[in-house]
């Protein structure tokens, strides 16, 4: 008995394994964009707030001002944070990538059997599979290019 996976089959699993991973990335980019995008917009709240209060509680100045400053330097850490990793473009990326895999995955799943033990199918599912993989490696770098100003 033979259990070694055809070469159809182990594509497949490749296909599988690489929409877990764009999958897992997405989410994790999704995360980080939106806790980023959050984090501004609380320590920019926090700000106009304090400014407003702070003349308002005179025997708290100090500690207003301090935490007026601490906010202000969040937001600025974030901002720079979020222009240097750019999570919500890598979200775009990843899920784009997961999107076409999944087409190609839906290919191999109505694959008749005829298709999945001839070599000219398996080669061009191959092929579309490095395709959409060096797409999302290319679109992943130039992003990183781009960013540090190559």
């Amino acid at each position: 008995m033979n259990n070694t996976p055809s070469r159809f089959e182990i594509l497949q699993i490749e296909i599988e394994k690489m929409i877990q991973f764009a999958s897992c990335r997405a989410k994790q980019n999704k995360k980080k964009s939106f806790r980023i995008y959050i984090s501004i917009a609380i320590s920019s709240a926090l700000i106009t707030f304090l400014v407003a209060v702070g003349d308002d509680f005179k025997e708290y100045r100090t500690i207003i001002k301090i935490l007026t400053l601490f906010f202000s330097a969040a937001s600025t850490i974030f901002a720079a944070w979020d222009g240097f990793y750019n999570h919500k473009e890598l979200w775009v990326i990843y899920g784009e990538t997961r999107g076409r895999l999944k087409e190609l995955e839906l290919k191999t799943k109505l694959a008749t059997e005829e298709d999945k033990n001839n070599a000219d199918f398996i080669d061009q599912i191959h092929k579309e599979f490095q395709s959409v993989v060096n797409h999302g490696s290319f679109k992943w770098k130039e992003l990183r290019l781009e960013e540090n100003g190559n």
